[in-house]
């Protein structure tokens, strides 16, 4: 009885332990991804545009860099497009931290992430054209037959 109480406690501080790295990874996480946003932000007006974005990705330190933090960046144009949320042709802080974010893993990550994006992309797509369509005049709708 007295093993399986010591056993449950060392597994709890295992826990406890195993929870408290987790946290701390992820915070420095989020101090390197800000960081890089800083490095990246070459201007220094509180935005990351796609020149600044791609010319980053070029330098192949920064690729390695990148790929030490687990971060799968493969093509700059796909990757600033998903970043940029609002589709204003700059990233600010927050869109660049938590798009990066998503970028972290396996190289499925980046191909999952892009599917994503590219569902939202459509589903915006269909929904233009639904609005479109709704709000035509009866006397321009197209003639079926």
């Amino acid at each position: 009885s007295v093993f399986i109480q010591e056993t449950f406690k060392v597994a709890t501080i295992d826990d406890r332990i195993m929870m408290m790295s987790k946290a701390r990874a992820a915070q420095t996480h989020l101090r390197k991804l800000v960081a890089l946003f800083g490095h990246t932000d070459a201007n220094g007006d509180g935005f990351v545009d796609q020149d600044e974005f791609n010319e980053v990705l070029e330098d192949q330190e920064m690729r390695l860099w990148l790929a030490a933090m687990e971060l799968d960046v493969r093509d700059a144009q796909l990757a600033f497009r998903m970043l940029n949320r609002d589709s204003d042709g700059k990233l600010s802080l927050k869109e660049f931290v938590e798009g990066m974010s998503k970028f972290r893993g396996p190289a499925k990550n980046f191909e999952m992430a892009s599917l994503q994006h590219a569902a939202v992309e459509l589903k915006d797509l269909v929904n233009q054209v639904l609005t479109q369509v709704s709000v035509q005049p009866a006397s321009q709708s197209p003639k079926l037959c």
